[in-house]
């Protein structure tokens, strides 16, 4: 027994000094090393990829041939509401595609046979509205501004006015830089946008911080719209949305902007003795290309003479 332990202790002391003589393992030497794809399990059921929730692609695809401008309808879309809200809408509007644009819900609709009697524009006043607030918004904005039906779409409440007051000594279209508002944030990114955009009205619409800054530093070289692209983006979405959907659409920048429905109502070239507050004056590149209001015409379908 004495022999076997003297043999098992020599050896052991053997083993130490040869390993004192050795370098040190690296930290990725002593990592595990890759198994073969042959050796991986099946994946658990909680460690599958959960799918996406529905986007503008999503909503484009469902809204088929509803209209003509499905990015339109989609622009900014969470779901397939807007296709549901365009269905709702057609009996109504001359203009559903702008109603419904980006909707969550049927929301718009009833906001917009509330709001007939109130503007001429309640397709404009009502579009991504939740409730019926865009319309006291309007009550309150007439005498305010020429453009209450812009300044209060969408609104949520009478922020779009204070916003307003805060603006319109900085922009010639505080209207549409505040249009739909939930605070003054439109104002703050508006400042820090200056000198990076001709269009930080257009960038900055209904802010919630300065995000729609960054988005359009990370889109300036992706699309010849990246100011509507980023238009008071939350994050950097839009960019995601614009490269997985530039290969479905011609309209990317519009279709995963969350104010992709301003293009309905801007224009470059307007004729003075037009008698309609709507298209918005507004410089090129950023004219929307269908004629509105036309009571011919539904702007989500292409012009004749583009």
């Amino acid at each position: 027994m004495r022999t076997a332990s003297a043999v098992s202790l020599l050896i052991l002391c053997s083993l130490s000094a040869f390993a004192a003589t050795q370098p040190a393992l690296s930290e990725l030497e002593r990592a595990p090393r890759m198994e073969s794809r042959s050796n991986f399990a099946p994946p658990r059921a909680s460690a599958r990829k959960v799918r996406q929730a529905p986007g503008p692609a999503d909503c484009y695809a469902a809204a088929g041939d509803l209209t003509a401008f499905p990015p339109l309808l989609c622009a900014g879309a969470g779901s397939n509401a807007p296709v549901a809200c365009f269905n709702a809408a057609r009996g109504l509007t001359q203009y559903p595609a702008l109603l419904c644009s980006g909707a969550a819900s049927d929301a718009p609709v009833a906001c917009f046979s509330a709001a007939g009697s109130v503007t001429s524009f309640p397709a404009l006043l009502c579009a991504r509205a939740a409730s019926n607030a865009p319309i006291d918004c309007f009550r309150a904005a007439q005498g305010q501004t020429d453009y209450p039906a812009l300044l209060c779409s969408g609104a949520v409440s009478a922020a779009p006015l204070q916003c307003f007051a805060a603006a319109k000594g900085l922009t010639r279209y505080p209207a549409l830089l505040c249009a739909g508002a939930q605070s003054n944030a439109p104002v703050s990114c508006f400042s820090a946008a200056q000198g990076l955009t001709d269009f930080p009205a257009l960038l900055c619409a209904a802010a919630s911080s300065n995000a729609p800054i960054e988005c359009y530093k990370a889109a300036k070289d992706l699309t010849r719209y990246p100011a509507l692209l980023c238009s008071g983006a939350k994050n950097l979405g839009p960019i995601d949305c614009f490269n997985s959907s530039k290969a479905v659409t011609d309209n990317p920048a519009i279709l995963c902007s969350s104010n992709g429905a301003l293009k309905g109502v801007t224009h470059d070239n307007i004729d003075p003795k037009y008698p309609y507050p709507y298209p918005f004056p507004y410089p090129h590149p950023y004219q929307f290309r269908f004629p509105f209001p036309d009571p011919g015409r539904d702007p989500s379908r292409p012009s004749p003479n583009p």
